[in-house]
């Protein structure tokens, strides 16, 4: 069978060409479509298209928070339990956004009392967890500290079913060794370049 040659190619009318694909450094085939899917997600804003870079700028605001949002830490009035923070999105947030300028909704930087700071060296955008920061008492949003973003009371170490120890930090670090207290020290030390480095940036 495998010596079988095709006499004839038949397209039906609803036949699509297939979709045009670009190789990436790793040489993977990926549609233009897909590659701008993955940037949006990376940066957490909308990816520039035609569509978006046309966007009146009051539906465009309001589209690229509504695409990826990051929530702070979250008490309930009504129950002890505490949602830790999070990144979500919204599908389809150009079209709701559009609706929504409709409605009357409208991005007013003026009123914002919170603000979300990515972490310095930390995940993208739109994996980073970050941290929301208030205006001082002049009125100013203060750059934080990004000893702030490393807290050392958020180490988790746990140990594995072969006998070593695993220490966890939720901004992205880890650190396997023999024993618990090399495991922690191993994920302070991490912490710590991390922090002198964000102090370097400008």
């Amino acid at each position: 069978m495998s010596d079988k040659e095709v006499v004839e190619s038949i397209q039906f009318a609803n036949h699509q060409p297939p979709p045009e694909y670009l190789k990436t450094d790793t040489g993977q085939l990926v549609t233009p479509e897909f590659l701008a899917f993955i940037q949006q997600a990376l940066s957490g804003k909308l990816a520039e298209s035609a569509d978006t870079a046309e966007l009146d700028p009051q539906v465009r605001a309001l589209a690229e928070e509504l695409s990826v949002i990051h929530l702070p830490q979250w008490h309930s009035t009504r129950s002890p339990k505490t949602a830790e923070p999070t990144v979500t999105g919204m599908k389809q947030a150009t079209r709701v956004a559009e609706y929504l300028v409709k409605r009357g909704v409208r991005v007013h930087p003026e009123l914002e009392e919170i603000r979300w700071a990515a972490t310095p060296g930390g995940s993208p955008g739109a994996f980073d967890t970050g941290l929301h920061v208030t205006k001082d008492e002049n009125g100013e949003w203060p750059v934080p500290d990004p000893e702030s973003f490393y807290d050392l009371d958020d180490i988790q170490i746990n140990q594995t079913d072969d006998g070593r120890w695993y220490a966890v930090h939720p901004r992205g670090l880890s650190f396997e060794a023999a024993t618990k207290t090399e495991a922690y020290a191993g994920v302070v030390d991490q912490l710590r370049q991390r922090i002198e480095q964000a102090r370097q940036e400008p």
